[in-house]
């Protein structure tokens, strides 16, 4: 994928799997500017044109040195809104050989979207993406698209519109801009928000918050996807960085130098739009334009030629109706416990995702090597519940390490969030055995305490060790566990072994 954007310009190899889900293999991104003074007179100018065109001459060698099957180059708000686009498209081809797909603007707010929400899975959003030259917002309900909205409110933009050139924002300038992207924003009435719409963001100057705010708090994961930032501290965070000067933003590293000039104007757009509409919390996501670009293009190469996406198109490419189901066996398992109140709603959805997507996890055989493998993933639960998980599944082979693990995120984690830690692993150790050996397992209740484990047995049953692990839930659950066996689903003759 390649991504000319109004500020900058990146390549980013994926590796794309034989079920169309993907990795990044390698990315690069340079400041090219490629706005500046689109302003003024509609036009790319010359200078920026040169930049953006001889770093994608740069990108180019970098795709030819890897087998890469298949190259995506999309163009947003700077060549969609130039006077010369056509030009500039053709010039790029002619010293590149990328053909450009100049996305419309609800392309490029529905691609983000679906992104975003492919990784989250939050049904009632109002989505943004705040980029060098545009924000794009989406409101959706039920994962169905509402409205689609694009204004001309880009960190880079508003920075050459309201900075002055001295090097940060006055006050005066800044309470102009604030004024500017509030009397921009449509009301919360026009967008027909409801009290369960929950905020998601992306974009860089939104991960550079991000990771600055994690910083000034102590915030011991280092993790921006699924992040939630507090309008109060983004509010703080914006005061801060307002008093600064560019040159002083650029030291801080987590910022860095590439977004020092245009972080302060993104984050009061970020800022207001939150005040405007009430939110006291924002999503932030790690995935966005491009990865729904690339979910668009292998879900169906023609859509994305046409940019005709649908709804239920975008439905089907968020996951719904279409994810890995948990066997029957599994789920009657789960519910079993759950209804018997032995697991929390909470402890039974990490159960179930785990069940679903990483079990290949746990052949790894160092326990740190597993919790930061899940650790890496960008999934869908919450920074808390993701720490669980990871540490469950570590739990389940090392009890040691996951007790030093959980000392360094404890300021984040609960004694709950440990005993919840320890009542998953011991079932994901249960069903790790029931898997192997191909046997089937169902829970009777008897009285309140008293829990029966009926097993239909396979040749290869591993009975020591299924007891060992029924001794370990009768421990963690504080119930006693009565284990019989019978010899084929159904039957009505069963027999009861001691543990």
């Amino acid at each position: 994928m390649i991504d000319l954007g109004f500020n900058s310009a990146k390549l980013v190899i994926y590796n794309v799997k034989d079920d169309d889900s993907f990795d990044v293999y390698q990315q690069e991104g340079v400041k090219v500017r490629l706005g500046e003074g689109l302003d003024k007179k509609d036009l790319l100018e010359k200078k920026p044109m040169l930049r953006a065109i001889d770093t994608l001459k740069i990108f180019r060698e970098i795709i030819q040195l890897n087998p890469i099957k298949s190259v995506l180059p999309i163009a947003t708000s700077a060549v969609r809104e130039a006077g010369n686009r056509n030009d500039f498209v053709s010039s790029v081809f002619k010293e590149t050989g990328f053909n450009f797909k100049v996305l419309s603007e609800r392309e490029e707010a529905l691609y983000s979207y679906v992104g975003a929400i492919k990784s989250l899975h939050i049904p009632d959003t109002l989505f943004f993406d705040i980029g060098g030259g545009s924000l794009e917002i989406v409101h959706a309900e039920r994962f169905k698209i509402k409205k689609v909205i694009s204004l001309p409110l880009g960190s880079l933009r508003l920075t050459n519109q309201f900075d002055g050139k001295k090097g940060r924002l006055t006050s005066k300038n800044l309470k102009n801009l604030h004024r500017h992207v509030w009397d921009l924003l449509p009301s919360k009435k026009d967008l027909g928000l409801g009290k369960d719409t929950k905020l998601v963001g992306v974009g860089g100057a939104l991960r550079a918050l991000a990771r600055y705010e994690q910083r000034l708090s102590g915030y011991p994961l280092d993790k921006i996807h699924n992040y939630k930032i507090s309008h109060k501290s983004l509010d703080s965070t914006v005061d801060k960085l307002s008093k600064m000067k560019s040159d002083d933003i650029s030291k801080i590293s987590v910022i860095g130098s590439s977004r020092a000039e245009t972080i302060v104007a993104g984050s009061c757009v970020i800022n207001t739009l939150m005040e405007k509409y009430g939110f006291s919390n924002l999503h932030i996501s790690n995935h966005g334009l491009r990865e729904g670009a690339l979910s668009i293009f292998l879900e169906d190469p023609k859509m994305y030629d046409d940019g005709n996406i649908t709804a239920e198109q975008i439905r089907k490419i968020i996951g719904l109706g279409t994810q890995q189901k948990t066997s029957p066996e599994k789920q009657d398992l789960l519910n079993n416990l759950y209804s018997m109140q032995l697991i929390s709603k909470r402890e039974r959805n990490i159960l179930d995702y785990a069940e679903k997507n990483i079990s290949e996890k746990s052949s790894y055989s160092n326990p740190q090597s597993v919790f930061y493998s899940i650790m890496d993933e960008d999934l869908s639960l919450d920074h808390t519940d993701h720490l669980v998980l990871g540490l469950s599944l570590v739990h389940a082979r090392h009890s040691k390490t996951s007790d030093w693990l959980f000392s360094r995120y404890k300021t984040i984690l609960s004694e709950q969030d440990k005993v919840s830690m320890k009542k998953i692993s011991v079932l994901l150790i249960l069903r790790k055995i029931l898997d192997r050996t191909k046997s089937k397992a169902e829970l009777k209740l008897h009285g309140s305490r008293i829990v029966e484990f009926v097993v239909t047995p396979s040749r290869s049953t591993q009975t020591f060790l299924l007891k060992d692990a029924l001794r370990k839930f009768e421990a963690m659950f504080d119930v006693k566990v009565i284990l019989s066996t019978r010899p084929y689903p159904g039957s009505s003759h069963s027999v009861i072994l001691e543990l």
